[in-house]
This record gives C-alpha cells, sequence and structure tokens, in this order.
C-alpha cells in the first residue's frame, strides 16, 4: 500500500495537514480500520516525532476491535470463518515491520514522503509538531 497507494496517501496526509492547520476536527477511516489506516497514522505520529514504541503500542490497540471485526464479517458472510487466519488482528510486529520497511527501502520516513509522495516532510513535520504534541507533564 505505501507503494501503490502514494497518490491516496499523499493525498490524505494534505488533507490531514490541512485540517490541522485550520483547527478542524478530522477523521479517517479504512474498511477494518488496520491497515491503510495504520499506515497512514504511522505516518503522521512519525512525522510528528512520535517515537516508535508508541506508534506500535496504538497499533496494537486494534486487537481491542478483533472480535467485532470478526462478528461483522461472520455477519456478512453467512456466519462462515474467513479464510484468513489472521483478519482483523493487528500484531505489533506488523508495525515493527512497516516502519523498517518502510526506512530500509527509502532510507528515512522522509525520504520516503519527499520522493515517493512528493511532499515536504520537513513542512510536514513542524506543522504536525507545533500543531498536535503537546508538552509532556513535568510532575
Amino acid at each position: 500500500m505505501a507503494e501503490d497507494g502514494v497518490k491516496e496517501i499523499g493525498r490524505a496526509l494534505q488533507l490531514v495537514t490541512e485540517a490541522v492547520q485550520a483547527n478542524t476536527p478530522l477523521v479517517f477511516h479504512c474498511a477494518s480500520g488496520k491497515d491503510r489506516t495504520s499506515q497512514l497514522a504511522a505516518l503522521i505520529l512519525e512525522l510528528a516525532g512520535v517515537p516508535d514504541e508508541a506508534i506500535i503500542e496504538d497499533y496494537t490497540l486494534t486487537e481491542l476491535a478483533t472480535p467485532a471485526l470478526l462478528a461483522d464479517w461472520k455477519t456478512r458472510n453467512a456466519g462462515r470463518e474467513p479464510s484468513w487466519p489472521g483478519f482483523g488482528r493487528a500484531p505489533s510486529s506488523v508495525m515493527k515491520t512497516y516502519l523498517t520497511s518502510l526506512r530500509t527501502r527509502y532510507g528515512s520516513t522522509e525520504h520516503y514522503v519527499n520522493q515517493q509522495l512528493s511532499l515536504d516532510a520537513e513542512e510536514l513535520q513542524n506543522t504536525l509538531r507545533t500543531s498536535l504534541l503537546e508538552s509532556a507533564p513535568t510532575a
């Protein structure tokens, strides 16, 4: 998806940036909220300077929705079990692999954003960090 969906991912990052700059609420999602959504969320979080451990932890929270995703799938498919045993799952290894693969293939997330998405990674970083991050509590 990071390669096949560059046009869509780039546009989504632009929409997020526009919403952040306008201080407008924004929601993004996909069918199960864990594949395309997780890649976009990971890019946003990484560009904002969030550490990998937090990005991975955020992704694994999707596991809380696995029973509901599975039940919904079965309802839409006459009670059958999905043929993919990992359906609806979001193990930490998937996000670790995504982050590592992106950096290995492109050198960094910033290079991916600049080269593949044709966006200004530094500008995105500044906008996201300035608008979305809060200072850590001191006590």
